[in-house]
């Protein structure tokens, strides 16, 4: 159902919209907040590749995870290579790659940050009432289902 199919329903298009409107907002201002959260060491672009590496990916991986282009990723690996937070490796079956993985520096810091972002949530929802929360827990699988995930 979109809302152009509900067009013999326009009460039904209208909620549907409005509903998208303030869930989309909603998920960009918590996104937009939590970003920055937490990210004192390295830049949010930085920190989003260190999450990506829970598993060692190659450069290009990283760049079409991120929806940049190689050479914006070559940058920001370096970087990272050079803050001792990850480091390549040669790819183990193509000599023309490498495998980029966290140091226990970027591990460790990959988590700090995760610790420091989710401490920042719950300090949002501890203003709300038990009720509230519990809404919220239920809609949490389905945001990550529209997410795809």
């Amino acid at each position: 159902m979109t809302l152009d199919t509900l067009t013999d329903h326009p009460a039904e298009a209208d909620d549907l919209a409005h509903l998208a409107n303030d869930l989309r907002l909603a998920c960009q201002r918590i996104s937009r907040r939590i970003r920055y959260e937490g990210t004192h060491d390295v830049a949010p672009h930085q920190a989003s590749v260190l999450f990506r590496l829970e598993t060692p990916r190659t450069p290009g991986e990283l760049a079409e995870i991120e929806r940049v282009s190689a050479p914006s990723m070559t940058r920001t690996v370096g970087c990272l290579v050079d803050a001792g937070l990850v480091r390549r490796d040669p790819h183990p079956t193509d000599g023309r790659q490498v495998v980029v993985s966290l140091t226990a520096e970027g591990e460790s810091l990959a988590q700090a940050i995760r610790r420091r972002r989710d401490s920042w949530m719950a300090s949002r929802l501890e203003g709300l009432t038990p009720e509230q929360r519990a809404v919220l827990a239920e809609a949490a699988p389905l945001l990550l289902e529209v997410t795809g995930r």
